[in-house]
C-alpha cells in the first residue's frame, strides 16, 4: 500500500455563508451550492481530470436497471489522518450492508473496482476529502485520530426515452456517522431531487444537484435520505455522476451502523 499525502495547495475549498460546522451541529445536514464554493486555480484545473475518471467505472451488476438504465461505480476504503493529511488506500474490500440497512441488496457481498490511483491523487479529490472532514462537528479529542474514509464513485446512465429509480431501496440510511455527496456531472437528464428526512421519514430539506460540486453533507446514521429517479429525452440518453465521501472511527462514538 502507498501512503498518499494531501498535496499542499495555495487555497483549500472554502464556502461562502454560515459556518458549516455550526450548521451541521445544529441541524445535522447542510446543502451547499457550487456557487458558494471557492476553488484555488490549482483545484479548478484539476476538475477535468477528476471528472474523466467517471468514464472508467466498473459495472454494478446488482442495480437491476434492465433496458432503462445502467449503474457503474468504484468503491474503496482509505485511512485518513486529518492532522497530517495522510490518505492511505486500504486493500480491496467488498461493500456490504445488512438487510436491516438495505432492503434491496442487504446481505449481499458486493465487489466493485477500486478507486484508481490517479483519482485519489487528484488535488481536487484530496481537497474534497479535507473540506468534508474539516466541516464536521466532531469532538476535538477525536479529530486527529486515524479515521476510515469510504469512497463511492457512482454513475447512473439513463437510456434514451427511459426513466429509472436511482435508489431501489427507497428512503434509507447507509449508517455512516457523516457523509458528503458531491455532484460531478449531470448531462441530459431530468429529475434527481434529493431529500433528507428525520429517522421517522419526515422531510427536512429538498434540493436538486444541477451544477458540478453542488453538495450535501449530513449525519447519515441519524437521518435518512433519498433521491428521485432520472429520465432522459426520447432521442438521447444521459447520465449523473456523484462522489460520496464518508467517515467513520471504529471503537469510538463515530462508528458506522451495520
Amino acid at each position: 500500500m502507498t501512503t498518499v499525502a494531501l498535496a499542499p495547495v495555495p487555497e483549500t475549498i472554502s464556502a461562502v455563508g454560515p459556518d458549516l460546522r455550526d450548521q451541521l451541529r445544529e441541524q445535522r445536514y447542510a446543502l451547499v451550492s457550487a456557487a458558494d464554493l471557492s476553488l484555488s486555480p490549482e483545484l479548478a484545473a484539476a476538475f477535468d481530470g477528476l471528472q474523466a475518471s467517471w468514464g472508467r467505472l466498473t459495472p454494478d451488476v446488482h442495480f437491476g436497471g434492465a433496458d432503462r438504465a445502467v449503474r457503474t461505480r468504484r468503491y474503496s476504503d482509505f485511512t485518513y489522518v486529518p492532522a497530517t493529511g495522510e490518505l492511505e488506500p486500504l486493500d480491496h474490500t467488498a461493500y456490504f450492508q445488512s438487510e436491516a440497512m438495505n432492503s434491496f441488496v442487504g446481505g449481499v457481498v458486493r465487489h466493485f473496482g477500486d478507486v484508481e490511483e490517479s483519482t485519489h491523487r487528484n488535488p481536487l479529490f484530496q481537497a474534497l476529502v479535507r473540506y468534508d472532514f474539516d466541516n464536521l462537528p466532531i469532538e476535538d479529542g477525536y479529530r486527529d485520530a486515524q479515521w476510515v474514509c469510504q469512497i463511492h464513485q457512482i454513475r447512473i446512465e439513463i437510456n434514451a426515452g427511459k426513466y429509472n429509480e436511482l435508489v431501489p431501496e427507497g428512503i434509507h440510511s447507509d449508517g455512516y456517522p457523516w457523509a458528503g455527496l458531491h455532484l460531478i456531472s449531470r448531462v441530459d437528464v431530468e429529475g434527481g431531487h434529493s431529500t433528507v428526512f428525520t429517522w421517522d421519514e419526515e422531510p427536512l430539506a429538498r434540493g436538486t444537484f444541477l451544477t458540478p460540486l453542488d453538495t450535501l453533507i449530513f449525519e447519515d446514521r441519524a437521518m435518512k435520505h433519498h433521491v428521485t429517479g432520472l429520465s432522459a429525452a426520447e432521442d438521447k440518453g444521459g447520465y449523473r455522476d456523484v462522489l460520496a465521501i464518508s467517515f467513520s472511527l471504529p471503537g469510538s462514538p463515530y462508528e458506522t451502523l451495520v
